[in-house]
């Protein structure tokens, strides 16, 4: 009764939102407080929205379809809850319906969807769709997509020398902490990448990107049909990364293909990397063509057409609309 009455409140709060944005962003706010909800047009961007959160959580989820369906949203549905409960306490005001997922559907579909109309409207393109998360507000951001499909065809990375802490939840802290290496994306760059010692006298490994999962493939055999299974997928060890939404469906891709994946990203074996990958709800899978290393720059050319990153991201490509709900 409770979830049913909120939606009532948020439809006459978002009643008189007008139908069509021509700004960067459109952002809406919930007060828990009052129950009403605001919104204003912006020009900031995805990132300086997360920055002007304060304390709290995050995700980011975008639409497929040409903005009619929401990806993975159940998903994150899960991620609120479990951030929830790793980040925020009784302390912050935390009740125990804020760990159920059926209560963040309730107050947040009716939110994204008259976002989505108000935003959308008149464009096919998809957009991002950040949430913000305090003891106070839920703030929720819509950004249009760019490039086909709001994908690029590829991108470089830089690897830089840190390691997250708490890795399990989406903190906003994280977004704080992380700002200065956002400093090093000036374009043809895309991602930073973390990599760390894994111990004092352990080997350099590869971790995660700023807002991203970071995959390597290799060789290991040759002639088997097809030509992806002559590959093998590198991830970092699940329990030193955030475990995105897409990483978690490229996995599940592996284990339906019969595809190898090992838990060692050792970077001194870059030479033998044939190809590499970022994933992000917003990226998808985004192929990399160039790693940037050290302070001096050097570089470190990779196949962009990998045939197992060709392979992965066509499927991710198909599974949107299956891995998807009608908003």
């Amino acid at each position: 009764m409770r979830i049913l009455l909120r939606q009532f409140a948020l439809r006459q709060s978002l009643s008189s939102i007008r139908m069509m944005s021509t700004s960067a962003s459109l952002i809406l706010d919930y007060s828990y407080a009052t129950s009403q909800v605001t919104e204003h047009e912006s020009e900031m961007s995805a990132s300086e929205f997360m920055l002007s959160g304060g304390d709290g959580i995050y995700t980011a989820m975008r639409t497929v379809c040409h903005g009619t369906r929401l990806f993975l949203f159940d998903d994150h549905l899960q991620r609120i809850c479990k951030s929830h409960s790793v980040m925020l306490s009784k302390e912050d005001g935390v009740r125990q319906e804020q760990l159920d997922t059926e209560y963040w559907r309730g107050l947040l579909a009716p939110l994204i969807r008259r976002g989505l109309n108000r935003f959308g409207s008149g464009s096919d393109q998809d957009s991002k769709i950040t949430v913000l998360v305090d003891k106070n507000r839920v703030a929720v951001q819509f950004v249009r997509l760019l490039g086909p499909n709001g994908l690029d065809p590829s991108c470089w990375v830089k690897f830089v020398s840190g390691r997250r802490d708490h890795p399990e939840a989406k903190s906003l802290q994280w977004v704080h902490d992380r700002e200065a290496l956002e400093r090093l994306i000036v374009p043809p760059i895309n991602e930073v990448v973390l990599i760390e010692h894994d111990s004092k006298d352990g080997p350099l490994r590869f971790y995660e990107g700023l807002s991203s999962n970071f995959f390597v493939t290799r060789r290991v055999s040759l002639g088997r049909q097809p030509e992806y299974l002559n590959f093998q997928l590198l991830s970092a060890p699940l329990d030193s990364v955030l475990l995105g939404t897409v990483m978690k469906l490229v996995l599940q891709i592996c284990e339906r293909d019969g595809i190898s994946v090992r838990y060692a990203p050792e970077f001194d074996a870059l030479d033998s990397w044939n190809g590499a990958f970022v994933s992000s709800t917003s990226r998808l899978v985004l192929p990399v063509s160039r790693i940037i290393c050290g302070e001096d720059g050097r570089q470190h050319t990779l196949n962009a057409s990998d045939p197992l990153v060709m392979h992965l991201r066509e499927s991710v490509r198909k599974m949107a609309k299956e891995k998807s709900t009608q908003i």
